[in-house]
């Protein structure tokens, strides 16, 4: 399947290719739920649209330099009622604050220039694989990624370790990092361990806007494989339909399908 902007999304796509998105989606430690992932797959789930998806859009298309169309495009960014109709709601507008930030800071302007939205597909653990660089620069020996967060210094308690952490691990950002790397490495053709320096420019939702710009190093992307490695034959023989996918019975999927089996005894739930 030949992959463009148009159908890189799509449920044709993500039936044929795995993605780091996909992957975390089977993963309970990084909130997945193998049985959502499958009726996602399937097309028999649709996760429902959030603001903040929206507003990773709008900050995203600012940096692809398609801003313009992606407000044509979605007319629900701008009040419709009272004395602020037709202007952009104020989250949109606190994402205008967010790009001034960054546009404001020559390295992170430095981090983010080159190729975007660059798509890349090769086989990978057996299978075929997926990503998207924002930005490309594979002269400096860089790509990057960008995020909007809510905060950097926020720390999320994670269910199946049973310990804090912070965002880049709870998210999974260092494996998404580190497979956007082999990827681009096997395409370009390079040696192994070859990788460029995978970059990540990340902007707060905080008023004002906090930024950082971090990158990860080789033994992080090695480690990080690894952990995909270690997962990846569960994901494959779930995703083809060799074993059945396990219900976590705690995300929206399972709640919405959720038939109770059992009574429980008070006991069993869990404080976290």
């Amino acid at each position: 399947m030949e992959l463009n902007k148009s159908n890189y999304f799509s449920q044709e796509a993500n039936r044929h290719y795995m993605s780091v998105s996909q992957f975390k989606s089977f993963l309970p430690s990084y909130g997945g739920c193998e049985a959502q992932a499958m009726a996602t797959i399937n097309g028999e789930y649709v996760r429902p649209a959030s603001v903040t998806f929206m507003e990773g859009h709008f900050v995203h298309a600012w940096n692809e330099g398609t801003l313009d169309e992606f407000k044509a495009d979605n007319p629900d960014l701008y009040s419709s009622r009272g004395p602020t109709a037709g202007q952009l709601k104020s989250n949109f507008q606190h994402c205008n604050k967010m790009i001034e930030v960054l546009e404001n800071d020559p390295l992170v302007m430095k981090a983010l220039a080159g190729k975007k939205e660059v798509i890349m597909t090769t086989e990978m653990f057996g299978i075929p694989w997926k990503v998207m660089l924002d930005s490309y620069q594979p002269e400096h020996k860089i790509f990057a990624d960008l995020k909007t967060m809510k905060e950097m210094d926020g720390k999320f308690w994670n269910r199946e370790a049973q310990a804090y952490e912070n965002f880049l691990d709870h998210y999974g950002y260092i494996i998404q990092m580190s497979v956007y790397a082999e990827v681009e490495r096997k395409v370009s053709g390079r040696k192994e361990e070859d990788w460029l320096l995978p970059h990540m420019v990340v902007v707060t939702k905080q008023d004002p806007p906090d930024h950082e710009i971090l990158y990860f190093d080789y033994d992080a992307i090695a480690a990080h494989l690894r952990i995909v490695g270690n997962h990846i034959e569960r994901v494959k023989e779930v995703k083809s339909g060799k074993v059945e996918p396990v219900r976590c019975e705690k995300c929206e999927y399972c709640r919405q399908t959720k038939k109770i089996s059992r009574i429980k005894h008070f006991q069993e739930l869990s404080l976290y």
